[in-house]
């Protein structure tokens, strides 16, 4: 492994406990409210995805078109799920065991750390306002809201290495859960793209996706340094 300068994680699933699956399980509730198409599994295949972006799609796929009418119904369906994601993390958001720790690993090493998510500005910050890791463990956070568009575009991973003055791709690692993280890492050029199986991936899923390494889960990356 190469020198590496940033560390770009994902949040729910990777850094954040996802225990139950409770952003899945808002997103599946959110499109049946609004009646929008997609499966348990189809729905769980765009995990990651900027959320706006996932409803927009799926108006689109139920109306046959975009229009006015579908981002309309897009937005409402968002705001279902923003709300639900509210009370869901209402009473408890926790750190996935050994995110800390290997937060202050990389700490200790001078390596910069960002967080990166498919959730806006609001759900995000929510998250980072409960676990206090801003300024204590991690330099920035960019949100999907932050940015034209979310994963898998590389746009947040620009963003996050313009805010913290890293010029060289190569020297960014991006670790995350999904197939969208696997892609905005590939898409970015970044020089180490890992998925983790913490969260609603398999290996086999995140297999499938440009990789240089999947590991069971963030207290593993360390090891990685030795």
């Amino acid at each position: 492994m190469g020198p590496i300068q940033l560390v770009v994680f994902d949040m729910a699933g990777t850094t954040v406990d996802d225990t139950g699956n409770r952003v899945l399980t808002c997103l599946i509730e959110a499109a049946r409210i609004h009646e929008l198409p997609g499966t348990p599994d189809e729905l769980n295949a765009l995990m990651g995805m900027n959320k706006r972006e996932v409803f927009e799609m799926l108006t689109e796929q139920k109306l046959g078109e975009t229009s006015d009418t579908s981002r309309h119904m897009a937005q409402e369906a968002l705001a279902t799920f923003v709300e639900l994601m509210k009370e869901a993390y209402a009473q408890n958001v926790a750190a996935i065991a050994g995110a800390e720790e290997t937060f202050a690993f990389l700490k200790e090493r001078g390596i910069k750390i960002a967080l990166d998510t498919g959730f806006d500005a609001v759900i995000g910050g929510i998250i980072l306002e409960r676990l206090n890791w801003l300024d204590r463990y991690v330099d920035c956070a960019i949100f999907s809201s932050d940015v034209s568009r979310g994963r898998p575009a590389p746009f947040m991973i620009f963003r996050a290495m313009e805010q913290l003055d890293i010029q060289d791709v190569r020297q960014v690692m991006k670790l995350g859960d999904s197939p969208a993280d696997m892609d905005e890492g590939s898409n970015a050029g970044c020089g180490e793209v890992i998925g983790v199986l913490s969260g609603a991936h398999t290996a086999e899923t995140l297999g499938r996706q440009r990789h240089t390494r999947i590991i069971a889960s963030v207290a593993d990356l360390p090891a990685l340094f030795s």
